[in-house]
């Protein structure tokens, strides 16, 4: 079968198949000038938290903190316990509970006292003691950087990945002042602890209440070990990065 001039298949190439593909072009190559666009963007944003983090943390230092809660737990939080104790006991002799007993009664307004007194005596020596001891500035290092930049900082600080060179002063400044924050954490948290022993001793386990009594000491005990630890750790950052003074960590 022959075909004629105009009985050939037509030889044009698809037009509507190639515009389509230039506009899909067109758009590939805008998406891709966005994106990038975007990135540079937000490495200009990060680069700028870094900046202002690091020029936050200029004089950030760390004067010994470290000495101060040592001090304090050989000094003054003996003397505070057994002010507490002595008074507890001395109010339980002058107006004796026949039901309770001189030494549970004793125990147990010891513990009140004792609890309430370590808690103030705490707070007073963080705020006396240990805030000198620390050249702060007045707004926190990470303020501005993003929650999982935060989260990174705060894990560096406490050992849990590796230091990042080019952010070594945010990290040192964040470490200060987390220090100082745990410092005086550990100041006051223990009159907590010796008010809620006092009451289990004192109370026994007679009901579901005592129970949970002690299940919240429990739970107290364990988080002031995290804080203890926590604390250890910053020192152990700082002085690894000699920007620690003459503080020690332990």
């Amino acid at each position: 079968m022959k075909f004629g001039r105009h009985d050939r298949p037509s030889e044009e190439p698809d037009v509507e198949r190639y515009t389509w593909f230039c506009w899909t072009c067109i758009f590939c190559i805008r998406d891709n000038n966005e994106r990038g666009l975007k990135m540079q963007e937000a490495d200009a944003g990060a680069e700028s938290r870094w900046t202002k983090a690091a020029s936050r943390a200029q004089g950030l230092t760390d004067l010994g903190i470290g000495g101060a809660v040592r001090r304090y737990f050989l000094v003054h939080f003996p003397l505070t316990v057994l002010a507490g104790l002595f008074v507890g006991f001395a109010l339980a002799f002058l107006w004796p509970d026949v039901a309770e007993g001189f030494l549970r009664s004793g125990l147990y307004l010891g513990s009140i006292l004792g609890g309430l007194g370590v808690s103030v005596v705490g707070w007073i020596y963080g705020s006396k003691k240990v805030s000198p001891m620390v050249r702060d500035h007045p707004i926190g290092v990470t303020l501005g950087l993003t929650a999982e930049e935060v989260k990174h900082v705060r894990r560096q600080v406490l050992g849990k990945e590796p230091i990042d060179v080019n952010h070594m002063s945010v990290l040192t400044g964040a470490a200060v002042q987390i220090r100082a924050g745990l410092a005086k954490q550990l100041l006051w948290s223990p009159g907590l602890l010796i008010y809620f022993a006092g009451q289990s001793l004192s109370r026994g386990i007679h009901s579901f209440i005592d129970v949970m009594m002690i299940v919240l000491l429990l739970g107290m005990v364990v988080l002031s070990g995290l804080t203890a630890r926590q604390f250890r750790q910053t020192g152990l950052f700082l002085t690894s990065t000699s920007l620690s003074g003459s503080d020690h960590p332990n």
